[in-house]
């Protein structure tokens, strides 16, 4: 196992600050209308989570808009099959039986305890409580709960999923031989609880533009001479 490196992880924040300025710390509430997904804040991460998880944003994004489309509710969608959740998701959406599966079976254990698809009785309990009550829900990613505590509740926390640990293994800060539970402890320990939230953020823009397509030669000399043409 590769030592802790924080002087890699702040020159490679230092870079991202940089690159995306004023694009840290934001939730699902600052990226869309959560009521698209449910009128429970935490349902609405948790959702847009399991969307984002080795997924991007965008991908995300495109989601909620199709199953906004095509359902009333959540409560609809806990009760679809995953083939027809699958037919409602856009096309070539990165492990999407995997996910309909995963996403409908959580719903299900919520709508169980809770007789309803309501999460907002996290915020009166304990960091330890809430770490427990996601962790026995099955096939709930580390990834999602992590960002639920990150984003949903303002607690330390540090997402992370195979997609974010191969590309930040690259710059010398993840360790791919760990797994993901290992993972997401090495970064808590790694980032401190008020960069987090900043941190994380910058990565997901980062991680969005890694999967996109990479420009041909001629588009990015078209594109630098455009940004030299604005900038004389």
């Amino acid at each position: 196992m590769k030592p802790l490196d924080p002087d890699s992880m702040t020159r490679f924040m230092s870079t991202l600050e940089k690159s995306y300025d004023g694009l840290g710390g934001v939730g699902c509430k600052d990226q869309i209308d959560p009521r698209l997904i449910s009128d429970d804040e935490l349902v609405s991460e948790l959702v847009f989570s399991m969307l984002v998880w080795e997924s991007s944003v965008e991908h995300a994004l495109r989601a909620v808009e199709k199953m906004s489309e095509e359902l009333i509710d959540l409560n609809e969608l806990r009760v679809c099959s995953p083939e027809e959740l699958v037919s409602i998701m856009p096309a070539r959406y990165p492990r999407t039986l995997d996910r309909c599966q995963r996403l409908i079976t959580i719903l299900n254990q919520i709508f169980l305890r809770e007789n309803q698809l309501k999460l907002a009785h996290l915020r009166e309990m304990n960091k330890k409580d809430v770490v427990e009550y996601f962790a026995s829900i099955d096939g709930l990613p580390p990834f999602v709960s992590s960002r639920v505590i990150l984003l949903g509740l303002g607690w330390h926390a540090f997402p992370i999923d195979d997609w974010l640990a191969k590309q930040l293994s690259k710059h010398d800060i993840t360790d791919t031989s760990l797994n993901i539970t290992e993972q997401t402890h090495r970064m808590e320990r790694l980032v401190r609880a008020n960069d987090a939230l900043r941190f994380y953020t910058l990565i997901e823009h980062w991680a969005s533009d890694q999967r996109a397509p990479k420009p041909s030669s001629g588009s990015r000399k078209k594109s630098s001479t455009t940004r030299k043409s604005k900038s004389e």
